[in-house]
């Protein structure tokens, strides 16, 4: 794992030089590392902390902020799909099980084949078209 981090130690350096700060280069340095990984792991963290020298937990913070960084792989597809309000309402709750059923996974996991991905998210911000999903 470390090994596959610090490939990327010249590329984060150039990352580095485009910021005053250096911990303003967290997302770039966090997309990177998990591009190459799969996740962000606990190794990745460290690696993005010495980077940026942001200590470790504001580093998860960040992780477990945003929705584009995943903690286990994902599949290749990966499906986002609404559960606000909205989309409940209008019908969210039948598709999502359906695509559960046809998926043969339940939301959080990943099919067999590594192909596809589906968690719950609040809000992808198209409440007029509810329900709403994201590939």
């Amino acid at each position: 794992m470390m090994a596959q981090l610090t490939d990327l130690d010249s590329q984060a350096q150039a990352i580095l030089a485009k910021y005053d700060q250096k911990g303003a280069a967290m997302l770039t340095l966090l997309h990177l590392a998990q591009d190459r990984v799969g996740c962000v792991t606990p190794e990745v963290e460290q690696w993005v902390s010495r980077w940026t020298e942001v200590p470790p937990v504001h580093v998860r913070e960040v992780v477990t902020f945003y929705s584009m960084y995943h903690r286990k792989p994902v599949g290749r597809h990966h499906i986002r799909f609404c559960t606000s309000m909205s989309c409940m309402l209008n019908g969210g709750d039948r598709l999502l099980c359906h695509l559960e059923k046809k998926l043969g996974i339940k939301r959080g996991e990943t099919t067999k084949d590594g192909r596809v991905s589906l968690e719950e998210s609040q809000c992808l911000c198209n409440c007029e078209g509810a329900p709403m999903m994201q590939v």
